[in-house]
């Protein structure tokens, strides 16, 4: 008979793996930008899976900022890479941000979509008051 906590302990790691999609960004945004005159800022972030069967080219991402979702492009010539130039209302210096990405994989039947979100990053804007 296995001990009490062996069991719990087996359970948490299932539970914990549950929660795992197989994909992770990487944010390539500074944590620190000086003020645009145009208060005009580029994000920028890449996407990997290693979900079997993630089509790379169905990915398409978004920056949300303040509940408002901007479409990223992809960045030519290089892998899984996402930017868009945001503007950003006047009169803050910290802003949340989130990634949001969507992608396709075969499902039963055919082809399934399937989103995720990144952790919350930050930006913080000097000289802006």
């Amino acid at each position: 008979m296995k001990s009490l906590s062996a069991v719990v302990s087996a359970v948490l790691i299932a539970l914990a793996g549950a929660g795992c999609t197989g994909s992770r960004n990487t944010n390539l945004t500074p944590r620190d930008l000086p003020a645009a005159p145009d208060s005009s800022y580029l994000f920028e972030t890449t996407f990997d899976s290693s979900r079997r069967g993630v089509d790379p080219a169905s990915v398409k991402a978004w920056v949300m900022i303040d509940l408002t979702l901007y479409p990223m492009q992809r960045v030519p010539n290089t892998e899984n890479r996402f930017e868009a130039l945001v503007p950003l209302p006047p009169g803050r210096n910290n802003i949340p941000y989130r990634y949001k990405f969507e992608f396709a994989f075969p499902g039963t039947p055919g082809r399934a979509v399937n989103s995720t979100w990144s952790q919350e990053y930050r930006l913080v804007l000097g000289g802006r008051q």
